[in-house]
Formats: structure tokens, C-alpha cells, sequence
């Protein structure tokens, strides 16, 4: 006896209704011409441990961003959508032109993203790939950066994720001369706020503190003693500590004695060494305070920038002869006629440029 066939089995199975339908993954890497809200995506900028950033646009009005987008592999318990928009809070408390402004945020297929200025310029960490800065240019970056963690700190924000690729040099100064911009505040502590990062090694272990590594609570010191690491970077071409094993780097930061920066800078400021020593002490509380840190970099770079050339005040001609200033403030003597009055001339020239070279080597 033939048994009658289920219904499906002759006709294609019902829809199911929108609720029931499997939810389409967005895709994890954006490409041009892809729209997240109101910003169409141009392209990708750079990519990093928690977040890719992309260049984009405004649909209507073609204001440019940058766009932080969270890679959905680190949201969890820990990481939640909130903790990543933080970011933008963050941005706002502070308030410094050393920090990027984030003007919008919003989600993408469950993933957070932050809409920020976009910068024209490369990280510290890009620049250093094409050889070290001069001597004067690190410290100027680096008094920028004592300017920007010490507004951050008035804030009650530690940034403590301080690294070479975390700072970015604007291709043309701002309006106020600012070469330097702090980025990723994603990590950052907030005082008398529930510390997101507790009880973990929160950023690039060349950088962290030993307070970090012993899991206790972190104070605006740990930016202090990462910016000593970057300072040694950038001014002695290493970091204090190295090595290949991460237990034994960590264990560096918690014992090593800090090696001394007159071996790699014989004429280094004496107080900038004693300040950068003192800013790897292995307890925070013997840390020197930022503005100390400030005062020994501004020190250093007054002593090492090259004076300008200076001319020696216009002179009285010491001959009778018709005397005129020429644009330097020089005396000339142009009616010299005889062989007698042009030696004259040229010996009066020959001691006026040597005593404007003494002087400038005396300055």
C-alpha cells in the first residue's frame, strides 16, 4: 500500500519567519565603499591587538574621520561594547589638543566603533623605523607628552599604555605649534572608577611598570615610568630593559637596576640622567613628578640647541675716511683708494669677522 509522502517532500519547505532566519555575520574587515551608519569607508589606515582603524567619510557633508572599529574576537565579560566606547569619555575628560577628539560613536554589527579626527602624519614608532631622531626633536616630543599626561592626570586619567606606536607626529604643527598627539586611551584608568583592566598586564611589557607586573593598583606613576622607557628609546636608541623572554623582561622591570644613560650619552644634562633614573624607580611613590621630569627635558634641550649666529653690534670706524652700515650692522669703507687705505680696509674687515666668529663660539 502506498503511503502518502509528506508535504515537504513534494513542495519546497515554508520560510520560516524573520525571527527564526539565521543572523548574517557582518564581515570582519571593512572594505571601500562600505557604509557603517553615516560614514562610508575609504581605507584601511592600521590594525592593532583590540581595534582596526579606517579612513572614512561622511555620507552628507564629507567631514573625514578616522574610524575605530573593535575586532569582535576581543568583546567578552571583561571587554563589553561600553568598556571599548570608554574611549570617547575619556577623550572629552581630558580635553587637550594633545588628545584625539572623538566626536561620534555607534555599533556595527555588535561591534563598538569610535568616529575620531583623522590625523595626517605617522606614529613614533613608524618615524623610528627610518632612523632615530636628533637629540633636540626627542626631547621636544617628549616634553609635548609630559604636557598631555600631566592634563590627563589632572583628570584623573592614567594612560598606561604609553609605546612608540601610541604616539603619532602630525605631518605640519597645529595652530598652537603642537607636533605630538597621545593616541589609544583605550586602556586607560579612571580615578574612584571601577578599573576595567584589574588584576591584568594591561599593555606592552617594554613599557610596564613594575606596580603593573605585581597586579597592584595603578597611579598616574606608571605613565611616569613608561615615558622614562620611551625617553631611553628615543634619546639613547634602547629601551632600559630587553629581552626575547617575556618572564624575563617582566622580571627585568621588577629587579634590574636601570642602566645608566651617560654609557650610551657621555654629554648627557647631569639632571636629566638623574631625572630619568629616578623615573624607572622600582616603587611609584619615588618617582619624580611630571613638571620635575618637564624642567630637566626643557634644561637638556636649552643646553644642546645650537645658538643662532649673532653679529657683533655696529662698531665706530676707527678711520676718518667716509664710513657707511652695510645690512649686517658691518662698517664699510668704501672710498679707499690708495694701496695704503685699501690694506688698511682689508685688515679692519679681517678683525671684525674674527671677532664675530669669537663671539659666536663663545655663545
Amino acid at each position: 500500500m502506498d503511503l502518502p509522502l509528506p508535504i515537504w517532500a513534494c513542495e519546497p519547505p515554508p520560510i520560516p519567519p524573520a525571527a527564526l532566519r539565521p543572523k548574517r555575520r557582518r564581515p570582519a574587515t571593512l572594505v571601500p565603499g562600505m557604509r557603517i551608519g553615516v560614514w562610508q569607508v575609504e581605507r584601511e589606515l592600521g590594525r592593532g591587538g583590540m581595534a582596526t582603524v579606517y579612513a572614512a567619510a561622511h555620507t552628507r557633508f564629507g567631514k573625514r574621520a578616522a574610524l575605530k572599529l573593535a575586532h569582535r574576537a576581543v568583546l567578552g565579560p571583561r571587554f563589553t561594547p561600553e568598556t571599548f566606547l570608554r574611549e570617547a569619555r575619556i577623550a572629552n575628560l581630558i580635553n587637550h589638543p594633545g588628545v584625539v577628539e572623538v566626536f561620534a560613536t555607534g555599533t556595527f554589527g555588535g561591534r563598538p566603533y569610535l568616529a575620531m579626527e583623522r590625523l595626517t602624519g605617522q606614529s613614533l614608532g613608524a618615524r623610528l623605523e627610518r632612523g632615530s631622531l636628533d637629540r633636540d626633536e626627542a626631547l621636544e616630543v617628549l616634553i609635548e607628552l609630559c604636557d598631555v599626561l600631566s592634563a590627563a592626570h589632572a583628570a584623573g586619567v592614567t594612560h598606561r599604555d604609553l609605546k612608540l606606536d601610541n604616539v603619532f607626529l602630525l605631518a605640519n604643527p597645529d595652530a598652537g605649534g603642537r607636533r605630538t598627539k597621545l593616541l589609544d586611551w583605550g586602556m586607560a584608568r579612571i580615578l574612584d572608577e571601577e578599573d576595567p583592566m584589574r588584576g591584568m598586564i594591561a599593555g606592552t611589557l617594554t613599557y610596564v611598570a613594575p606596580e603593573q607586573v605585581r597586579g597592584e593598583e595603578i597611579t598616574p606613576a606608571a605613565d611616569v615610568y613608561s615615558l622614562a622607557v620611551l625617553a631611553y628609546q628615543l634619546l639613547l636608541g634602547e629601551p632600559p630593559f630587553a629581552s626575547t623572554n617575556d618572564l624575563e623582561l617582566l622580571d627585568h622591570h621588577l629587579r634590574a637596576a636601570a642602566p645608566r644613560p651617560r654609557a650610551k650619552w657621555p654629554a648627557i644634562p647631569q639632571a636629566l640622567e638623574a631625572a630619568l633614573l629616578a623615573m624607572l624607580s622600582k616603587q611609584p611613590e619615588d618617582r619624580p613628578a611630571l613638571s620635575a621630569v618637564a624642567d630637566a627635558l626643557r634644561a637638556a634641550r636649552a643646553r644642546i640647541r645650537p645658538s643662532r649666529p649673532r653679529w657683533l653690534p655696529p662698531m665706530a670706524a676707527v678711520v676718518t675716511l667716509p664710513a657707511v652700515i652695510d645690512v649686517i650692522g658691518r662698517p664699510t669703507l668704501p672710498f679707499l683708494v690708495t694701496r695704503r687705505q685699501r690694506a688698511a680696509g682689508a685688515a679692519l674687515g679681517l678683525a671684525l669677522t674674527a671677532a664675530s666668529l669669537l663671539q659666536l663660539f663663545i655663545a
